[in-house]
């Protein structure tokens, strides 16, 4: 992605002014972009042997969505479930149709999978992956192969093609639906009453905004009957990418601290990091799922990355650690 559209995009997510020409194509496009979604909500659905969970955004990326499906997925395997997490890959470097896997997660396996299947596989390792942009057909063969018989269907919101139990909405409190346009004008992949076929809400960041009365206004005038989960992002532990090893939070106060991601909302990542009491001297906001060149980290301080980034490092150095984050509920 270039500069110029890497900032264009930053200012719509962040609802600031761009040109008049500009918006006005970029309003112009969003019929175009919706017509595939008109297409699938027309279409059967596919109803399988299995309890299917499906997770997803009503906004394009940033909600933090992964922690939930992370957390999910261990319910469900303390349960003596036999677990399968469905996903198209976004990020993935291969072509193969259909990939599988069941252990714990790397950054090879990343170049396979994409780095959120990646993560998830290293959080929770007993889950079988399973990639393929035809979800019906992964979870064919995950029931039919592999025995499964639950299915956490990641970024499925908009798959509606594969048919739900429980269709597990996450917004981001702190900013839920952008300036309130579709995309590309705006972040909303949907417009505001596709959140009626939601059956749970979960609102993430609860802690970082000072009003959450708007957010839940407009989820309450949209779905009524479904019960929303009031949730913040909590730091667990550090952990250094080259091995594994554990360090303690406190590592982020003794020194300056060099951020670095690529995530759909970086300053809710930045705003962790500061509010844990590091002094970030350096910020790095690279697109979603970007890889970022080794040879731009600083090799002088400690440098912090989100645990999704840190799947797509190769070779990391001794200084680059990723901060884990864990879903709790608001007291």
């Amino acid at each position: 992605m270039s500069t110029w559209i890497q900032n264009i995009t930053e200012k719509i997510r962040r609802d600031e002014p761009i040109s008049f020409p500009l918006s006005l194509l970029l309003s112009a496009a969003t019929p175009v972009m919706r017509a595939g979604m008109r297409l699938r909500l027309r279409k059967p659905r596919v109803r399988v042997d299995a309890h299917v969970i499906s997770f997803g955004n009503i906004t394009a990326g940033g909600t933090g969505k992964t922690p939930a499906v992370i957390e999910r997925a261990r319910d469900e395997v303390r349960k003596k479930r036999r677990v399968a997490v469905l996903t198209r890959g976004y990020g993935a470097q291969s072509d193969t149709a259909m990939a599988v896997h069941v252990g714990k997660g790397t950054p090879e396996l990343c170049a396979t999978f994409g780095d959120e299947p990646a993560l998830i596989a290293r959080k929770v390792p007993e889950v079988l992956i399973v990639r393929c942009a035809d979800r019906v057909a992964g979870a064919n063969k995950a029931i039919r192969e592999y025995a499964c018989d639950t299915l956490i269907l990641d970024d499925g919101y908009q798959y509606v093609q594969l048919e739900r139990d429980e269709n597990v909405l996450v917004i981001d409190a702190t900013n839920p639906f952008g300036n309130g346009r579709l995309i590309p004008r705006g972040i909303l992949r949907e417009p505001p009453e596709a959140m009626g076929r939601a059956t749970h809400i979960i609102l993430t960041r609860c802690d970082q905004t000072d009003d959450l009365e708007p957010a839940l206004e407009t989820i309450s005038r949209y779905c009524p009957e479904a019960p929303v989960r009031r949730t913040r992002h909590v730091p667990s532990l550090l952990w250094r990418v080259c091995d594994g090893e554990q360090l303690p939070l406190s590592r982020l106060t003794e020194g300056r601290v060099c951020a670095v991601c690529g995530i759909g909302n970086p300053d809710a990542f930045f705003d962790t990091l500061e509010n844990l009491g590091a002094e970030i001297t350096s910020r790095m906001a690279y697109p979603d799922h970007s890889p970022f060149p080794a040879q731009t980290l600083p090799r002088d301080m400690l440098v912090v990355t989100t645990e999704k980034d840190a799947m797509r490092l190769e070779e990391p150095e001794t200084n680059v650690a990723a901060l884990g984050i864990e879903l709790e509920d608001m007291p």
